[in-house]
């Protein structure tokens, strides 16, 4: 299982060890960590920006010439007189106006981060025209296979956090992989069905440590939910002796659709892969 310290942080009120000790003590009194995942290493260098012009590659049918805007946040390359930055995509959706995640010069594309040779980009020529760096698809990202074309960013999409998705962003911060993952061995969970799930981890975290832990609201308060007439639910539990409640939800107006960007990479970020909206849900 996959433990987020990011997302243990969230349910404590109380500052966590430095990661080798807590390392150390969920191997002693909780189960053997088989890896811990460097996440905000892997992707500190990946920046949002807004692509602010967009032209065809003069020399190559299939290339576009791009002008980007970083919000100056990135030292020692070269730009235009505005400010703006070149790179050359392939991608078939750039275009003007979009927001993408960028891959500056001297930095590691996600995808062969701590292989044995890890590809670091370099400003260079694409067809006679110079680059800098590259605007990243999803699997050079390392988030999931799809490379069909880069990632797009909505500035405005609802995101768990409050970080302003604005051109030099930091991608790590906006989307919660400035993170370390503890990935605990799963047969230590077997026998521990209070532990399925970030918030019982976090609360045996508590315990190891010594400190008291506080369920968040949300999680001891019964939700709220509207009627749904006319969908032609029927339950039935016949094995009430077994299973005293048995609850279900019935949804209406559902469009089945891909999970927003953040959604994705929340899936991503603990082991699991994006499927489409309804079912990534689920999964939270």
């Amino acid at each position: 299982m996959k433990v987020s310290v990011n997302t243990v942080k969230q349910y404590i009120d109380f500052e966590l060890p430095p990661v080798d000790e807590l390392v150390a003590r969920i191997n002693q009194q909780l189960g053997q960590v088989e890896e811990v995942i460097d996440l905000a290493s892997k992707y500190k260098d990946v920046t949002i920006v807004k692509v602010v012009a967009c032209e065809k590659h003069p020399n190559a049918d299939r290339l576009s010439v791009c002008l980007i805007d970083d919000g100056g946040v990135t030292t020692d390359i070269e730009r235009d007189t505005e400010g703006r930055v070149r790179v050359v995509c392939g991608a078939p959706n750039v275009r003007e106006g979009i927001f993408a995640a960028w891959l500056p010069p001297r930095s590691t594309v996600p995808a062969s981060f701590g292989t044995d040779e890890p590809f670091v980009l370099d400003a260079r020529e694409l067809r006679g025209v110079k680059s800098n760096g590259m605007l990243a698809a999803a699997d050079e990202l390392s988030l999931w296979s799809d490379h069909e074309g880069i990632i797009e960013i909505d500035p405005m999409e609802w995101r768990p956090n409050a970080v302003e998705v604005v051109p030099g962003t930091s991608f790590a911060k906006a989307f919660g992989l400035d993170d370390t993952v503890i990935d605990i061995e799963n047969k230590m969970f077997t026998h521990r069905p209070d532990l399925f799930g970030q918030i019982g981890v976090a609360r045996e975290i508590a315990g190891i440590l010594g400190h008291t832990f506080t369920s968040p609201t949300w999680y001891t308060t019964a939700p709220a939910f509207s009627a749904a007439d006319g969908l032609g639910l029927k339950v039935f539990n016949e094995a009430g002796d077994k299973c005293p409640r048995f609850m279900t939800v019935a949804l209406k107006d559902v469009t089945v659709k891909p999970s927003p960007l953040w959604l994705k990479i929340e899936l991503v970020r603990l082991g699991g892969k994006p499927i489409n909206n309804i079912v990534d849900a689920t999964c939270l």
